[in-house]
């Protein structure tokens, strides 16, 4: 059990962003060898790499957070990193707290959205299913995304590694 949770936390992600995209990759295929070849085209090809596309983009945020490879605005802490190098490390955890904030903060609002959507169901074009299926990566990919982070910064504080890093240094 505990190595079937390590490789979850290693390469969990990795491993359905991958999955996913091999699924568009083979769908698109499929679509633009019947189109081309067979001369009819599926409606639901379009629709399902949508989504597939967008899931596989939403998980990739935690797997970036994970190897602390997200877009950061950094110019503030590059400006101190050699005068004042504790002050950059606090300010790197307030980042990165405000950061996990964000994420629990479009985790609890995605929520009351898909509440709504099991009110006023609404179904895709080609697929005829609920878009709420659609819609619950949001809520996934911010909770992992904001527990990503917060284990990043624990783990970090654990190995006394906790520091800004560049990706210039």
């Amino acid at each position: 059990m505990q190595k079937c949770v390590k490789w979850l936390d290693e390469w969990g992600e990795e491993f359905f962003v991958s999955v996913m995209l091999a699924f568009l990759i083979g769908i698109l295929a499929l679509g633009v060898f019947a189109r081309f070849l067979a001369g009819k085209s599926f409606p639901w090809v379009e629709e399902v790499c949508s989504y597939l596309f967008i899931w596989s983009s939403y998980i990739g945020i935690a797997i970036a957070v994970k190897r602390k490879e997200q877009l950061r605005v950094l110019i503030l802490m590059d400006l101190l990193k050699k005068r004042f190098p504790n002050l950059v490390k606090v300010c790197y955890i307030i980042s990165e707290i405000t950061f996990a904030g964000f994420c629990i903060a479009v985790f609890y609002f995605s929520l009351g959205m898909l509440e709504n959507m099991t009110v006023f169901p609404q179904v895709s074009a080609a697929l005829e299913i609920d878009v709420f299926y659609a819609y619950l990566i949001i809520p996934i990919s911010m909770a992992l995304t904001a527990f990503r982070t917060l284990q990043t910064i624990y783990r970090d504080y654990k190995k006394h590694t906790l520091r800004y890093v560049n990706a210039e240094d």
